[in-house]
């Protein structure tokens, strides 16, 4: 399930502009520093910093 929900917050920073609470919102993780402390377990990586990797 979180796997699921980690690569929906990837696709959303790859593919939109959409802030980090909204994206925590759509996929399920309920708040901003609940997807970010989760990313960054899973990633290592800040979803800010991922979604400068794709610009």
């Amino acid at each position: 399930m979180l796997e699921r929900r980690l690569a929906a917050t990837r696709a959303l920073l790859e593919e939109t502009d959409l802030p980090v609470e909204t994206i925590a919102t759509r996929v399920g993780l309920s708040s901003a520093v609940n997807l970010r402390r989760r990313f960054h377990t899973a990633l290592r990586t800040t979803p800010a910093a991922y979604r400068r990797s794709f610009r």
